[in-house]
């Protein structure tokens, strides 16, 4: 059997879901431009087949009156090669890599920090494609980048995790005051952790890695949070 695995990196919003009661707001740039295709967190089957290991994919997403310039920043999860490319109308068309994972956003060239798009991920379809590594898991709370209460104690972990096969049987918590954090915990079979102890004004890195039934991983980005 052929596999090809895929990479994926989701940064969604998770519904239904809310962060603990003593997280502050943190707020944001505004998301001003609205992505429309590929879907995000999808196997994308629709390019425009140019070989064996490339195909051909117009991105879309909705006009915004007040960009003159578009810039979308395309990333191979794979190789973590980056391109920025440019379009004066809401669409482009780009040659990909097949059996790829991707992660892109479209900002204003003149203004990228404030009008700009969520960043979505997906999987370019190439041949033979049976299996799929687990999408790298994402915080749910503490939300990263976030403080908790300066009065807290000891903090509990929540994080998401998907994966397109539905086979996922564990995961590793790495944790720490380092921005490489080491091993925790390992083969949590629960996607939480509860009762850790921090101290306030200090800061916590933490990642999680998600294993599926077949022995494949991912590892998500590092997460940290501030107490007080």
């Amino acid at each position: 059997m052929k596999r090809k695995l895929g990479f994926f990196i989701i940064l969604s919003t998770l519904i239904n879901c809310s962060p603990d009661s003593d997280l502050a707001e943190i707020l944001g740039p505004a998301i001003t431009i609205k992505l429309t295709f590929p879907e995000n967190l999808s196997e994308c089957t629709e390019g425009t087949s140019i070989s064996e290991t490339e195909s051909e994919l117009t991105f879309l997403w909705e006009e915004n009156d007040r960009v003159e310039t578009y810039r979308m920043t395309l990333t191979d999860l794979n190789s973590s090669n980056v391109q920025v490319l440019e379009s004066d109308v809401p669409e482009l068309k780009v040659i990909l890599n097949r059996a790829t994972p991707y992660s892109w956003n479209v900002s204003s060239s003149s203004n990228p920090n404030k009008i700009r798009s969520e960043t979505w991920f997906f999987y370019n379809e190439g041949p033979g494609l049976e299996t799929f590594v687990p999408f790298p898991a994402t915080a749910v709370s503490p939300a990263s980048g976030s403080s908790i209460s300066v009065t807290s104690t000891t903090v509990n972990l929540r994080w998401s995790a998907e994966d397109l096969d539905n086979d996922i049987v564990g995961y590793d918590l790495y944790f720490g005051e380092n921005n490489n954090p080491e091993l925790f915990e390992s083969d949590l079979e629960s996607d939480q952790y509860s009762g850790i102890p921090v101290s306030a004004g200090k800061t916590y890195y933490w990642k999680i890695v998600t294993k599926d039934s077949l022995g494949q991983e991912s590892t998500s980005s590092v997460f940290s949070f501030t107490v007080g």
